[in-house]
């Protein structure tokens, strides 16, 4: 059984970068809008797609040609509202509906974090996600005063960063520990909140954590990261991670490569949500139509802005009918492999042009064509799929009245919610298994059982 994801961002385009120039696409005109995301809330749950994923960024870049006048001028992530604020407000008018978050680790201090993640789980009564990134643009380093390590460091830190929060979370208080004992005079139990003293190489948190156990505890946790260390970080944490992929066999490679890796770590692997961009229509020629007028919208300067900005690499210097090399980049890694495994050769200008619209697969046509693509990547290894729509809402409306009907007549996706947790959803329980390296934040096997 599949389970969607609806890709979003707090920007006006969060899928094709120049889709705020379509008519169509409203989100340009109300993504500052609360009831305009309460609305899309309820859509999405109503398909049922099982949760909204909410990408974010920390700075105006200035990677393509030095400056941020291209990234300004083209609305590249500008402007980007911040997705945190938002999640209580969509799960106020939602029941059901998975909401997972962006948030960096090189960026937040863990401790601040922690809380700010827990709240949201008892406000979404356990419905939270946390897509884990690091980071890597200079300025998102600037903009906070972190220190901006390498790509591998970054991660090197990102592990201890989720050891701290594995302390906070699994073991500072005990499920039982708020007694609210009005007689005794005792609101919580002393002996059931605990100091968690991480002293490490970046971080030092003497803690307790300062929220009672969410339903959750840990958020579920995604991750994207396809590089070599991104990979071996999503091993070793992930519960569920976003890939970017352009054929099957890529994603056949990627999801063999991360099950050993995660068996190598004595863990049951990630569920794997690739991103899939569907132009679905009553009728092929309508479909192709919706495909053209997004794709004729589509500057090849903005795909070079965003590819230079993700990449944390300069792309202006290159001719764009170059070919598309593989060179040490300290940003995305991950959007670079997609484009190097796919089965095709990319030049710069191609690659560039595409990535305005993510790499990512397009299926264009009718619900049956579409659902065939859908199970083609099912069976190449996806779990479920993060949806990017071209246009919003409206990409998000045709995937629920024209393409979930027939994954449904198919088997292919639930008809309707459980209830719980968005872990019980995506994956088992609503805590983490013992398994996880999250478990060994547990004093003895007190906390999470």
């Amino acid at each position: 059984m599949l389970d969607l994801i609806a890709y979003a961002n707090c920007s006006h385009s969060p899928h094709a970068a120049d889709a705020w120039r379509h008519p169509d696409h409203e989100h340009a005109r109300r993504y500052t809008d609360l009831d305009y995301w309460q609305e899309l809330g309820q859509t999405l749950e109503a398909a049922p797609f099982a949760g909204l994923f909410l990408a974010d960024a920390y700075n105006v870049a200035d990677r393509f040609r030095g400056s941020i006048e291209p990234t300004v001028r083209q609305g590249e992530q500008f402007p980007e509202n911040d997705p945190l604020p938002l999640l209580a407000a969509v799960a106020g008018a939602t029941d059901h509906l998975g909401l997972i978050a962006t948030a960096s680790t090189s960026l937040y201090p863990p401790y601040l974090l922690a809380k700010k993640l827990s709240t949201v789980d008892h406000l979404t009564d356990g419905r939270l996600g946390w897509n884990i990134v690091t980071s890597s643009g200079r300025l998102e380093f600037a903009n906070t005063g972190a220190e901006r390590l390498g790509h591998d460091a970054r991660y090197d830190r990102a592990d201890e960063y989720l050891a701290v929060l594995y302390k906070l979370w699994e073991g500072s208080v005990d499920d039982d520990a708020i007694v609210a004992d009005a007689e005794g005079g005792t609101y919580a139990d002393p002996d059931g909140v605990r100091f968690v003293d991480h002293e490490g190489e970046h971080f030092s948190v003497p803690g307790p954590h300062l929220v009672a156990p969410s339903p959750q505890r840990t958020p579920l946790l995604f991750q994207a990261g396809q590089s070599e260390r991104g990979r071996a970080f999503a091993a070793r944490h992930a519960e569920a991670t976003f890939t970017f992929q352009l054929d099957t066999d890529s994603l056949t490679d990627y999801v063999t490569d991360l099950r050993e890796r995660a068996r190598t770590e004595g863990r049951e692997p990630p569920a794997v949500f690739p991103g899939i961009a569907p132009y679905v229509a009553e009728t092929e020629a309508a479909a192709h139509d919706l495909h053209d007028s997004v794709v004729d919208l589509t500057s090849a300067e903005t795909g070079l802005v965003r590819l230079s900005n993700h990449l944390d690499h300069d792309y202006s210097q290159y001719d764009p009918d170059a070919p598309l090399q593989d060179i040490e980049v300290d940003g995305i890694r991950g959007v670079l492999e997609a484009f190097l495994t796919s089965d095709r050769e990319w030049t710069v200008g191609e690659a560039a042009r595409r990535y305005a619209r993510h790499p990512v697969p397009e299926p264009v046509g009718t619900p049956e064509q579409v659902a065939d693509t859908v199970e083609a990547w099912h069976a190449a290894g996806a779990d479920g799929f993060v949806v990017m729509a071209p246009l919003v809402p409206e990409g998000f409306e045709r995937v629920a009245d024209l393409l979930v009907p027939e994954l449904k007549r198919r088997g292919l996706v639930p008809e309707t919610y459980e209830t719980g947790t968005l872990r019980a959803r995506i994956r088992e329980g609503d805590r983490l298994p013992e398994t996880h390296p999250g478990a060994d934040g547990r004093p003895d096997g007190s906390a999470g059982d």
